[in-house]
C-alpha cells in the first residue's frame, strides 16, 4: 500500500527539468517519481546528518538546544 502523498509545487530551472526528464526516460518513470526519489534521498541524508551531529554534541557534553526554542518544542508555533 502506497503512503499518502502531499501536494507540493515549486518552480525549477530548465536544467533541472531536463535532468528529471532524462532520468525519467532512462529509467521508465515519470518526472514526479524521480523528483520524489531525489527528495526522499535528500531527507534521509539530512536525517543521518542530524543524528551524527547530535551524537557528537552529546559526546562533548553539549545539548541540541537552539537559542530561542523550548527544549520540548515540537515545531508548533507558540501561542
Amino acid at each position: 500500500m502506497a503512503l499518502p502523498l502531499k501536494d507540493f509545487r515549486c518552480g525549477i530551472t530548465e536544467q533541472i527539468d531536463a535532468a528529471l526528464d532524462a532520468s525519467a526516460v532512462a529509467f521508465g518513470k515519470d518526472k514526479q517519481t524521480v523528483a520524489r526519489e531525489v527528495l526522499a534521498e535528500w531527507a534521509r541524508l539530512k536525517h543521518r546528518e542530524h543524528m551524527i551531529y547530535g551524537r557528537r554534541l552529546r559526546a562533548n557534553g553539549l545539548q541540541m538546544d537552539l537559542d530561542g526554542f523550548d527544549v520540548e518544542d515540537d515545531g508548533a508555533r507558540r501561542k
